[in-house]
């Protein structure tokens, strides 16, 4: 007995600190009995957009950058990948992180827009009204723009009548077709700013003379088995009537070209025709008096 027990202790069964090759196996081991038993993959894989597979430890996903170490270097330096050439990152966990493809912006190429034509900003507009040439009539009116926006315009119309018929009867465009001449004064105010395209309104005084024929002589009543038919007159002569008119215009204006303006405009007012109280009877009573008038024009004009 007592000589087993100093073989006892020169055995020495106590455990003793592990070398460093062998606490190197044995962390190895403990390493390959975790991976056993976690589920999934021993490492986490980034697919690249393609083929290209890389097996890494994810450290972090922040916004558009992916932070990993590759597994096969941990010890190593951290790389950085953007999710935009990633497709996925397989988990060693077995979760799955889906990366979409940003849509592909497609970038068109608009054709300039075309040049605006520029605005005549010249003051004076001489016009024609190819209207008035329907009853015999040439008419030139001229416009002045003041303002430094051309905003107020001073229009003086002049017409020149050319018809020679008789001015029988005295109802319908009488004064149209059988002027003498007429004038006026208009004043239109554009508003907005200088435009190929201008909308204008404003007051206008019309004067005018106009032919009409008169009875000079009076024959009586006409008869017919005894039933009075009206009064007949002879020997009938041309005068010359007056014609007063104010109305409230309206109208558009475009520019047709560098020079050429279009404009077009519509009024009512109130008119009144003058004749000689000795040169007037039943024939022509139908011509003198007030009314309302209704008056449209169209000019087409050169700018300068």
């Amino acid at each position: 007995m007592n000589n087993a027990l100093p073989l006892f202790r020169q055995l020495d069964c106590r455990p003793r600190a592990a070398s460093g090759g062998m606490r190197r196996f044995l962390g190895a081991l403990l390493l390959a009995c975790l991976g056993a038993c976690l589920p999934g993959r021993a490492q986490d894989l980034i697919q690249r957009r393609g083929t290209t597979r890389i097996e890494a430890l994810v450290l972090e996903v922040r916004g558009s950058q992916i932070f990993y170490k590759k597994w096969a270097a941990q010890d190593g330096p951290t790389s950085v990948i953007s999710t935009a050439h990633v497709q996925h990152i397989q988990y060693r966990s077995g979760k799955r992180q889906e990366f979409p493809q940003p849509a592909a912006t497609s970038v068109s190429v608009l054709p300039p827009p075309p040049a605006e034509k520029p605005v005549n900003r010249a003051p004076n507009i001489l016009s024609i009204r190819p209207g008035d040439l329907l009853f015999a009539n040439i008419t030139l009116t001229y416009e002045r723009l003041l303002g430094a926006d051309s905003q107020v315009g001073v229009k003086v119309p002049l017409t020149l009548g050319v018809e020679h018929s008789s001015p029988r009867g005295g109802l319908g465009n009488h004064y149209q077709r059988h002027k003498t001449f007429s004038t006026g004064l208009e004043i239109n105010f554009y508003p907005g700013p200088r435009e190929r395209f201008r909308y204008f309104i404003g007051p206008a005084l019309q004067y005018g003379r106009f032919r009409y024929q008169y009875a000079e002589e009076y024959l009586g009543e006409l008869d017919f088995f005894g039933l009075n038919l009206g009064k007949v007159y002879g020997n009938y002569q041309e005068s010359i009537g007056q014609h007063v008119a104010v109305l409230l215009n309206n109208g558009v204006w475009y520019q047709l070209g560098k020079r050429f303006v279009f404009t077009a405009d519509g009024g009512v007012g109130w008119q009144t025709k003058i004749l000689d109280k000795t040169r007037k009877n039943f024939a022509t009573g139908d011509l003198a008096g007030s009314r309302l008038k209704v008056s449209g024009n169209f000019n087409v004009g050169y700018q300068f």
